[in-house]
């Protein structure tokens, strides 16, 4: 990692620039209606502003329907010898009321039981249910639960969220079966990613702050704690015009934890703050040369010891019709991309804030696979499997056939 200038970060190799640079290309000259590179004037070559498939393999978690056509801010957490999938699921609407909070769970990550509720939908309360991510701690699996009172307000919709409170609940279970709510634990937090452990031992997870939109914070719960007690809101340091309102993190070898933040001002790339102190003081957040199309990404470490940023990777604002995974093998530089799963999908069904494509990706590094699950047109709920040994850095630019083909088992 390196600064441009005293504004901006470099976190992208100048081999994955190029690459990125030919992919918005590629893309733009398709939707302005250009005849394919490969065969226009002059001629391309066949895999010309394009990222390598990875190996994958795709499953179905929920479908769906004309009840329950919204489903989005889904994560993904391993207990026991099951995978659980946790997401939001609405009448029709994203965040409208009787918006609630469903799971299904698999052995294999692959076929997936017939999902369940988690917490049961309100409609006549007018409470809007956000699915915010789960955590493993001991024998015990969390889950935690963005609350909104909508105080009555019938035309609610994410960009109005902001001026209704929220609080943050948090659920446990021991056998997958039962679910015991143990209480609110913070409140004005806006959420979409689990707690993970630091190096240090600390659970913490990072967002936004729901009545000052645009005010990063970290959430943070002392070693040894679990998620059901109250946890130390920190706040990052403002740095506009970026807006922060989506974080991810990872950490590296010599401890520094990276916190990349999606910008709600559409700057189309990443925003970043670092901390060298297990999390307790943030840097000024600084842009970076990473691409976002405005939304939300993950970031972890794959079990080989690889990092990854999993997400819509490319600056074409609100398209989410590509979703890729770009690894770095410090975590300070990203020099490879791969495709996880790309298309022209198309919802079923119209609704406030549902756009095509796949969104909000949330990833589980488990053995020699990452699985990552997305919505798809904010509609169904997926899991794609990653072959990591597919995810070769010493030559991201090899046949984007190679990695597989591209296995879909629903």
């Amino acid at each position: 990692m390196k600064q441009i200038d005293r504004s901006t970060l470099s976190v992208v190799s100048p081999e994955l620039a190029g690459r990125m640079k030919d992919f918005n290309l590629r893309m733009a000259m398709q939707h302005a209606g250009y005849p394919d590179p490969a065969t226009g004037y002059p001629p391309m070559a066949e895999d010309w502003g394009r990222f390598p498939q990875a190996k994958a393999t795709r499953s179905k978690v929920y479908y769906g329907n004309e009840t329950y056509a919204y489903n989005h801010h889904q994560t993904l957490a391993r207990f026991a010898d099951r995978f659980v999938v946790s997401w939001s699921s609405g009448f029709k609407h994203e965040d409208h009321p009787g918006q609630h909070v469903r799971y299904a769970t698999s052995t294999d990550g692959l076929h997936w039981e017939t999902d369940r509720v988690l917490v049961p939908p309100e409609p006549d309360s007018g409470t809007v249910l956000n699915n915010v991510g789960m955590v493993v701690v001991g024998s015990t699996l969390y889950a935690l639960v963005g609350v909104c009172n909508t105080r009555g307000n019938r035309q609610l919709g994410m960009c109005s969220m902001e001026a209704e409170r929220i609080s943050l609940d948090v659920y446990a279970t021991q056998d997958l079966e039962r679910w015991e709510r143990r209480g609110t634990v913070a409140n004005g937090v806006y959420l979409f990613e689990g707690p993970r452990r630091t190096a240090e031992g600390r659970l913490m997870c990072a967002g936004c702050a729901i009545n000052d939109w645009g005010q990063g914070i970290v959430v943070q719960w002392d070693e040894g704690s679990a998620p059901d007690s109250e946890p130390r809101i920190i706040k990052l340091p403002k740095a506009e015009p970026l807006e922060p309102i989506q974080c991810t993190w990872q950490q590296t070898a010599d401890g520094s934890i990276y916190l990349f933040l999606r910008d709600g001002d559409f700057s189309c790339r990443l925003g970043l703050s670092f901390s060298e102190d297990g999390g307790s003081t943030w840097s000024k957040p600084l842009m970076t040369d990473f691409p976002n199309t405005c939304s939300r990404m993950y970031a972890g470490q794959l079990t080989d010891g690889q990092y990854y940023l999993a997400g819509n990777n490319y600056r074409r604002l609100l398209d989410r019709r590509t979703l890729l995974v770009a690894v770095s093998g410090d975590g300070t530089e990203y020099d490879s991309m791969y495709t996880i799963v790309t298309g022209s999908p198309t919802r079923r069904i119209e609704g406030k804030h549902k756009e095509d494509g796949y969104h909000y990706p949330n990833g589980l590094a488990d053995g020699d696979n990452l699985l990552v699950t997305y919505s798809y047109n904010k509609e169904d709920i997926e899991v794609a499997i990653v072959d990591t040994r597919s995810l070769s850095r010493s030559n991201s630019a090899a046949d984007p056939n190679r990695g597989s083909g591209f296995d879909e088992r629903y």
